[in-house]
């Protein structure tokens, strides 16, 4: 059993974890959530020996330790896998497993031979498709991962904590990885999973451990809370129902029509079959598997896809060919990207440069910027978004997963658009700052814009959405009204 008893940590003065106490027990997978801020890494840099220095207890099967390094953690079966991996890429996978740890022949120089039959054999509990003397770089991302949990197998570790695993993996490297996991389980180890997305938290977790603004809220077994009910408790307070205000096609604009589209791109057809009407203050949702073509439709809309297209493609009842992002900006089109890093956020410069980019035009007089008019428009948009900055100068990269995402939204709302492409516009954000995403969606449509939106998380989609176009491998398979359909039917 793992135990944390009245733990408290404070950062220059600042307390950020204020007397938290609850135990684990093993041979279990725990959720353990709460929005950024809420003191989960922090707690868990305490217990792998990252962060040394605090007050309270921390106790394995009765027996307070105090791990004061990683290496001495991992003495004691505590181990942690970070979201950004910890591997060495130009050293082999067998190399890795072992770092620090290598078997040495009696003239105490590393046993190769030994080294890579051992790591062989650890491997192949995970059905591991490579040889260990490849190098790790030279693999994909999940197999990276499932490298790293191949070395705490070997230094016999009993609790293993994971900070959002899944966050860089495909849908079939997810599949993967939660098999390792139970059968980590099976093997009585204790899994301490840290992440965002709920789907995951109710589809693999036996219990879950909540934190908000560095408090312990309540350990819950996941077959007796509902979705709504622990996201109420992450983020404090209840949430609304259905975010769409009930929807009357008939009564609304036609804003965009697609009949009959195809789009072949170097022979290869990668949208077919896209028959669509979106209306004034409509909210479709786009759902698919990986490789279904949710990104693709989005970016072809928005003129960013190129290829041979046929059918025909109606923008306020006008003849439209997606040509150029340029275009459609100033016809009122606007894309958010799912890849925020790299195709949205410019990250050398300040928030106000990230706002105000696509602005700067309309913000100018004979060649020059009016500065203050663009500080005046950035702040109302950001402050109307509660997007949280210490000021406009501050780099972007500084700001949370959250607060960047708002800022991008706000670059948008700054160009009055009329029609939104969101393309998984929660992604890698935490549960309160996604529940405000959704909210202003919401408040867009009723304030009539025209919505299109990816998600990868099909509660959400439901949630958010009017109806729901449902994509496989770039063809139109189904649109269902979202108050007749269900999560089943979507998927299949």
């Amino acid at each position: 059993m793992l135990k944390f008893k009245n733990i408290r940590k404070a950062f220059s003065g600042v307390e950020v974890l204020h007397n938290i106490s609850f135990s684990l027990h093993s041979g279990k997978i725990i959720a353990l959530v709460g929005e950024n801020g809420a003191g989960k890494s922090t707690l868990m840099k305490i217990l792998c020996g990252i962060l040394p220095d605090y007050e309270g207890q921390v106790l394995l099967n009765r027996q307070e330790i105090r791990p004061r390094h990683p290496r001495e953690a991992e003495r004691l079966g505590i181990s942690m896998i970070h979201q950004e991996l910890n591997l060495v890429s130009d050293l082999s996978v067998g190399e890795n497993i072992f770092l620090g740890k290598e078997p040495l022949t009696n003239f105490k120089i590393i046993d190769f031979k030994k080294l890579f039959n051992r790591a062989d054999a650890i491997l192949q509990e995970f059905n591991f498709p490579f040889s260990s003397r490849i190098k790790v770089r030279n693999i994909p991302i999940g197999w990276q991962q499932m490298v790293e949990i191949a070395r705490t197998l070997w230094i016999n570790t009993r609790i293993l904590v994971m900070d959002e695993p899944t966050s860089a993996l495909s849908e079939h490297e997810i599949e993967l990885l939660f098999d390792k996991m139970k059968m980590l389980k099976s093997m009585d180890k204790t899994i301490i999973f840290i992440t965002h997305r709920l789907s995951e938290v109710f589809e693999i977790a036996d219990e879950i451990t909540v934190l908000r603004d560095g408090n312990y809220v309540g350990k819950f077994n996941k077959n007796e809370i509902t979705r709504e009910y622990l996201i109420s408790k992450m983020i404090g307070h209840h949430l609304p129902g259905d975010l769409t205000a009930r929807f009357k096609s008939k009564e609304r604009k036609e804003v965009l029509s697609l009949s009959g589209v195809r789009v072949k791109r170097n022979r290869n057809i990668v949208l077919d079959n896209i028959e669509f009407k979106l209306h004034r203050g409509e909210i479709l949702g786009i759902a698919g598997l990986l490789g279904s073509g949710r990104t693709e439709l989005l970016k072809f809309l928005y003129g960013e896809l190129k290829g041979q297209i046929s059918g025909h493609i109606a923008f306020q009842n006008i003849n439209w060919i997606p040509e150029s992002a340029m275009k459609s900006i100033k016809n009122g089109i606007v894309f958010l990207s799912e890849n925020r890093k790299e195709e949205g956020i410019f990250p050398h410069h300040s928030v106000l440069f990230n706002t105000s980019i696509a602005k700067l035009k309309d913000l100018s007089q004979t060649g020059f910027v009016m500065e203050s008019r663009e500080k005046e428009l950035t702040e109302q948009q950001l402050n109307s978004l509660k997007t949280k900055r210490h000021s406009l100068t501050q780099k972007i990269p500084t700001l949370s997963g959250g607060n960047q995402q708002k800022v991008l939204i706000a670059r948008d709302l700054l160009l009055n658009p009329i029609l939104f492409l969101l393309d998984e516009p929660t992604r890698g954000i935490d549960v309160g700052a996604k529940e405000e995403i959704y909210q202003l969606i919401g408040q867009l449509s009723q304030q009539g814009a025209s919505i299109l939106v990816t998600s990868s998380e099909i509660p959400e989609l439901m949630r958010i959405s009017h109806r729901i176009l449902v994509l496989s491998r770039g063809d139109q398979t189904a649109i269902l009204e979202t108050s007749g359909t269900n999560p089943r039917e979507i998927l299949t």
